[in-house]
C-alpha cells in the first residue's frame, strides 16, 4: 500500500463534505435563538489521539480503527425532554433530539510525512427538535439540540514545537473546548453548563475559521491565544466575508491543594471588533469582556492512589461583557458540584448538580419588555456507565423565569451516549 494513501482518503473526506441548511421545528419561543451557544458533551478534541481499538467498531475492525496513523471516533448522543410545567408551552412538548459525531485524527509522523503534526476533521449529523422551543428559555435545556442537520464542524492542522512547549492550530476550530471551559462541567446538559454564554466564543455548532496557540510556561501554567472569524456559523464551510475578528486570551493554572486535591483555575478575556451600539450613543468598533473559572476537588476517596480521582469537585464561573455596549446578557455566573464514583461499586458514574444564571442586559429588557431581569437554571443529573461503550443519564432541570418572561419550568429528561 502506498504510504500516502491514508492521507489522500482524509483530504477527499474534507473536500467532498458540504454543510446542509439549518432547520428548526416547532414554535420558537426563545427571544434570540441564534445566540444560544452549545458544545457537545464528553468531547474535548484537544486531547491527544488514542491508538487503541476503542468502541464497538474498534474491536470489530481493528485493522481500520486501531491504526496508529489514522484514528476514527464515532459517537451518538440522544435525549428526550418534556416541559412538564410552566415555561412557554406544556402541550405536546415532549421532544427528542440526537446527534451523531464522527472524528478522524491523522498523525503525520506515522503517515510517513513529518514529525509533530496532526490533522483533524469532525462531522456531525443532528436531528430532532429543540426542547427550548417549548420551554422558552434563553440558555438552552439541551446542549446537543443543534438544529443543524449536517455539517463538517471542524477541520484543522496542529503542529508542536520545542518539545511540546508550544503548539499552533489553524483551520475551522471549536474554540469552546479550549477557552472559558471547565472539565468538571462536561456532563451537564444545560448549555450554560458547558459554555459561558456571555463570551460569544465561536463554538459548536457555530465553529469558525481561525488560529490559536498554546505556550506552556511551566509544568502547571500555560497561556492561550486565538483569533477567529467573528461571523462564522453552522452553514459556512469556509470563512465569512465580513472581515470581523474575534480574539480570545487565557491563562490556565493547574495545582494540587494540600498535595492530594487537584485544582484548576483560569482567567480569560475576549475582544470582538464588530461594530456595536453604545449606550452613550453612536456606533463603536469593538466590544470586550472577561471570564474567570475555578474547579477544585474538595474530597477524594483514595488520595494515596495515583489516578484514582473518585470524589467531590466544586466548580464556579463568572463572566461579564463590556457594560457600556449593547449586549444580550449583562452577567453570567454558574456554580455546582460533580461527584465521581458516588456509589462504591460504580466508580465511573457521575452525580452532578449545577446552578446557572444569565442576567439580561438593559437593552434586551427594554426591547422585549421582559418582566424578569434574569433566568436561572438548576440541573441535577446522574451519568451512569452501562458498558464500556454506553452510558445513560437521567436529568431534571428547573428553570426560573425562562426567557425572562415565562413561569418557572420543570424539565425532566433522559439522555444516552454510545461510542461505536
Amino acid at each position: 500500500m502506498n504510504r500516502f494513501q491514508p492521507l489522500y482518503c482524509l483530504l477527499f473526506l474534507l473536500a467532498g463534505s458540504v454543510p446542509l441548511c439549518a432547520q428548526t421545528g416547532g414554535e420558537d419561543l426563545h427571544p434570540d435563538p441564534e445566540t444560544r451557544l452549545r458544545v457537545p458533551i464528553d468531547q474535548n478534541y484537544a486531547a491527544a489521539p488514542s491508538s487503541s481499538t476503542e468502541g464497538i467498531l474498534g474491536s470489530t475492525f481493528p485493522r481500520i480503527h486501531g491504526s496508529d496513523a489514522l484514528h476514527f471516533d464515532y459517537e451518538y448522543t440522544g435525549g428526550v425532554f418534556t416541559n412538564a410545567r410552566g415555561g412557554g408551552r406544556t402541550s405536546h412538548s415532549t421532544r427528542y433530539a440526537g446527534i451523531f459525531d464522527m472524528g478522524i485524527t491523522a498523525d503525520t509522523a506515522k503517515l510517513g510525512l513529518w514529525k509533530n503534526g496532526t490533522f483533524y476533521t469532525h462531522a456531525l449529523f443532528s436531528h430532532g427538535e429543540n426542547p427550548s422551543n417549548w420551554v422558552g428559555d434563553w440558555q438552552g435545556v439541551a446542549v446537543f439540540a443543534y438544529e443543524t442537520p449536517a455539517q463538517v464542524s471542524e477541520y484543522w492542522y496542529e503542529h508542536h514545537f520545542l518539545d511540546e512547549t508550544v503548539f499552533v492550530r489553524a483551520g475551522k476550530i471549536d474554540a469552546g473546548v479550549d477557552f472559558f471551559y471547565l472539565d468538571s462541567t462536561e456532563n451537564f446538559v444545560n448549555a450554560s453548563g458547558t459554555c459561558v454564554p456571555t463570551t460569544g466564543i465561536p463554538t459548536a455548532p457555530g465553529n469558525a475559521w481561525g488560529a490559536m496557540s498554546v505556550l506552556n510556561l511551566s509544568k502547571n501554567c500555560c497561556f492561550k491565544f486565538g483569533f477567529f472569524d467573528a461571523d462564522g456559523d453552522a452553514n459556512q464551510f469556509w470563512m465569512s466575508e465580513t472581515g470581523n475578528v474575534y480574539t480570545a486570551y487565557q491563562f490556565d493554572y493547574h495545582y494540587d491543594l494540600f498535595k492530594y486535591l487537584p485544582g484548576f483555575a483560569y482567567i480569560g478575556a475576549w475582544y470582538n471588533d464588530n461594530e456595536n451600539m453604545s449606550y452613550a450613543g453612536g456606533v463603536h468598533s469593538g466590544k470586550s469582556g472577561y471570564s474567570v473559572g475555578v474547579e477544585q476537588m474538595i474530597y477524594r476517596k483514595n488520595y494515596l492512589k495515583n489516578g484514582d480521582n473518585r470524589g467531590l469537585t466544586f466548580f464556579t464561573q463568572f463572566s461579564q461583557p463590556q457594560s457600556d455596549r449593547e449586549n444580550a446578557l449583562r452577567t453570567f455566573w454558574g456554580l455546582g458540584m460533580r461527584y465521581l464514583g458516588f456509589f462504591e461499586n460504580r466508580p465511573d458514574d457521575v452525580l452532578g448538580f449545577g446552578v446557572f444564571q444569565a442576567s439580561f442586559d438593559r437593552g434586551l429588557l427594554a426591547a422585549d419588555s421582559l418582566p424578569f431581569a434574569n433566568e436561572t437554571a438548576y440541573e441535577i443529573h446522574y451519568h451512569a456507565h452501562i458498558t464500556d461503550n454506553a452510558a445513560v443519564q437521567p436529568i431534571l432541570q428547573y428553570v426560573v423565569h425562562p426567557g425572562g418572561r415565562y413561569r418557572n419550568a420543570v424539565v425532566p429528561g433522559f439522555s444516552f451516549q454510545i461510542v461505536f
